[in-house]
């Protein structure tokens, strides 16, 4: 008999299908590139929102072998960032090389290039994607503290959203049907339509409902439409209530604030936020700064001490609590909340 995994929610962000693909793919060759990776992966899309589960044993491994690198060389971590620094280079240029393409068998060229280029830059920024979160083991605290402010660059980058913001548009130059199609297409259909394989458009049009992929072992399974449910059921089992009017998680920002709740799920939502309000959101992301200037506070579901929130709070002096799993369940638009970084909590008034 097989032993029950059990998964743990990790984050919840405004990604597509076709970046939950390259990740299945990136986890395959991280080893390789980077010198860790993750075994198992679980990914749940309904709309424009994206949710990732995985596995405790599987994620401190991961962060174990980063420490192994750190403890060994400080130096290889610097080239991995010299490494990340070039390939992001690379992937804008190719994106600015592309829309300025006319001829349909040159942009087919730079787009295979693209998606070979992105598939390692991402290797190298879920790395450092890691290696913040494993922050607090001796060896890699050590690294961060000498090289904090390129850390905070490299976490800061938006080259995971601007692939899912660009690769529609670019891939439509090629064939304007893979400009509504891409997003909800794996690396390897999109491949596919660039050597003139049909597009598969039972399974688009399914995952603009909903999909889900369970990796196993480096293995990646799509289940269909009609299975999602049961495969839910029997990997998660029945979703717990939260019934709690209170979230704690790790103290990013100091300060005791109060205000109404805005709850941010994507772009989307950044229209509802204003002058005074109390963020709650998954994780704040690079194009969520220009809104921040309006909110008293940020809570978040994900993240630590080193994740995009606790930095940019940090710089914007806004007190933030980050890492408490539950907060876009706890909390609804207009809740009044306090934020408490004494206590490290947010939690409902009145």
């Amino acid at each position: 008999m097989r032993k029950k995994l059990h998964w743990k929610k990790i984050l919840t962000r405004e990604y597509t299908f076709l970046y939950a693909s390259y990740g299945v793919d990136c986890f395959k060759i991280m080893k390789r590139t980077v010198g860790t990776t993750l075994d198992f992966d679980f990914f749940y899309g309904e709309g424009k929102i994206l949710t990732i589960y995985r596995i405790e044993k599987d994620i401190l491994n991961s962060y174990r072998l980063i420490e192994k690198i750190a403890r060994r060389s400080e130096a290889e971590i610097l080239r991995k960032m010299d490494n990340f620094e070039e390939l992001t280079r690379r992937v804008y240029a190719l994106f600015a090389t592309i829309k300025k393409t006319r001829d349909k068998q040159q942009i087919k060229k730079f787009l295979i290039e693209l998606d070979k280029t992105f598939l390692i830059t991402l290797s190298h920024y879920l790395f450092f994607v890691f290696l913040g979160y494993a922050g607090d083991r001796p060896s890699i605290a050590r690294f961060l503290k000498k090289n904090l402010e390129r850390f905070g660059k490299i976490r800061t980058s938006t080259i995971d959203t601007d692939m899912n913001i660009e690769y529609p548009n670019l891939f439509g130059k090629y064939d304007k049907k893979l400009r509504a199609s891409a997003s909800y297409m794996t690396r390897s259909e999109l491949m596919g339509a660039l050597r003139g394989k049909a597009l598969p458009l039972d399974k688009i049009k399914n995952r603009k409902k909903r999909y889900l992929v369970v990796m196993k072992n480096r293995r990646a399974k799509e289940c269909d439409l009609d299975r999602i449910d049961d495969v839910l059921a029997k990997e998660l089992g029945q979703p717990k209530k939260v019934a709690q009017n209170f979230v704690k998680g790790q103290i990013a920002c100091r300060g005791k604030v109060r205000g109404p709740a805005v709850v941010v799920f994507s772009r989307d939502d950044y229209v509802k936020i204003k002058k005074g309000d109390i963020l709650i959101t998954p994780m704040t992301k690079p194009n969520i700064v220009p809104f921040l200037p309006k909110v008293r506070g940020i809570v978040t579901n994900d993240g630590g001490a080193l994740s995009h929130a606790s930095i940019i709070s940090r710089e914007m002096k806004i007190p933030c609590v980050v890492g408490t799993i539950y907060a876009t369940d706890v909390f609804r638009d207009g809740d009044l909340v306090e934020i408490d970084t004494e206590k490290g909590e947010a939690r409902k008034q009145g």
